[in-house]
């Protein structure tokens, strides 16, 4: 029979252990394409990192990612950025993901464009919020609100595969 204070103490020490095993690497080359394939639905992802090597994203990358709560981009990216837990091309002129299950987000006045997938799966209310700031900004800035149809960012660029995969559960 185990003594109350023992078990306490191996429980605890279970649950200090457990995110270490819980978190894992993927060694291999550098991702430098992301698209719908590269992000299959999954409830459980919340976040998301897009390091310096992503050079180009398709249009519905994160589209069913619908626990999505933000996207970090790392500073040394020279395609992308994020800010209040949004991805934006580098300038920050094109809103390209706003997170499915994000609540509420900061979008810069810099922002006149908007990626066709970009509100994809946000409540209609926040969209609609989003889409009119975006309008907002472009009018101040005097230039023409933007709802851009491309397949990835940056936009000069065509998406090279062309194969449907099949889809798994």
């Amino acid at each position: 029979m185990i003594r109350p204070k023992l078990f306490t103490l191996i429980f605890i020490t279970v649950l200090l252990l457990f995110p270490v095993f819980s978190y894992a690497e993927i060694d291999g080359p550098p991702v430098t394409k992301l698209d719908n394939h590269s992000m299959r639905p999954n409830n459980r992802v919340m976040g998301i990192h897009i390091g310096e090597t992503v050079e180009e994203i398709a249009s519905d990358t994160f589209r069913n990612q619908i626990n999505l709560k933000y996207i970090e981009v790392s500073e040394d990216n020279p395609y992308f950025t994020s800010f209040s837990y949004c991805l934006y091309d580098k300038e920050m002129t094109t809103l390209i993901c706003f997170p499915q299950a994000l609540d509420k987000a900061e979008i810069p006045e810099s922002v006149t464009k908007i990626n066709q997938y970009a509100l994809y799966g946000v409540r209609p209310e926040i969209s609609e919020q989003v889409k009119e700031i975006i309008k907002n900004n472009a009018v101040k800035q005097g230039s023409e609100y933007e709802y851009l149809r491309y397949y990835t960012f940056p936009y000069n660029q065509k998406w090279p595969y062309t194969c449907e995969y099949p889809l798994t559960n």
